[in-house]
């Protein structure tokens, strides 16, 4: 149980905030708000950040708490102690979280994903405004990492949870 609380605080430690703290407040601090407010360069630094800290908590992670790990993992991202419980949506550390536990599969979903993002942006988001591409397109990227994740579909359905039900919040204005 302490390792959940655990990944829960590592998950806390939200690049955007962590490296650009005057974000708070003025967007969404996961790699398309930093994106919006100070660039392609910091956008890469924030999310690689949280690449690395889901890839850390699925290093540690015991065979047993896994499954969980993850979910608190982006819990702590999207809900973070440390920054008043407003955090990003979960997608870069629950990629480098996944990135561990099934490297192919999940590099499979990511590009299915990126696709699905690059299509919409072209044919959709450019003219209207929407769901911004790449969380549009990790709906896609998830299902597939599901179907395609067997014995790890129970990891991929908590994280799935906890990135839904932000992104829920994020629709209906509660950021």
């Amino acid at each position: 149980m302490l390792y959940l609380l655990f990944a829960y605080l590592v998950g806390s430690l939200v690049g955007g905030l962590v490296f650009f703290p005057e974000i708070r407040g003025k967007d969404l601090p996961g790699g398309s708000g930093v994106f919006r407010r100070k660039g392609p360069r910091a956008a890469l630094l924030a999310a690689g950040w949280d690449v690395l800290k889901g890839v850390l908590v699925a290093w540690l992670a015991p065979e047993a708490l896994r499954p969980y790990a993850g979910a608190f993992l982006v819990a702590g991202h999207t809900w973070p102690l440390f920054f008043r419980f407003r955090g990003g949506g979960g997608i870069a550390p629950s990629l480098g979280y996944f990135l561990v536990l099934f490297p192919e599969k999940t590099l499979l979903a990511t590009g299915l994903a990126l696709l699905v993002a690059g299509v919409y942006h072209l044919l959709y988001f450019r003219r209207r405004r929407g769901i911004y591409p790449i969380p549009f397109g990790a709906i896609f990227g998830y299902l597939a990492l599901f179907l395609l994740a067997g014995e790890g579909r129970l990891a991929v359905g908590l994280v799935g949870a906890v990135v839904l039900l932000r992104g829920l919040e994020v629709l209906r204005g509660r950021i």
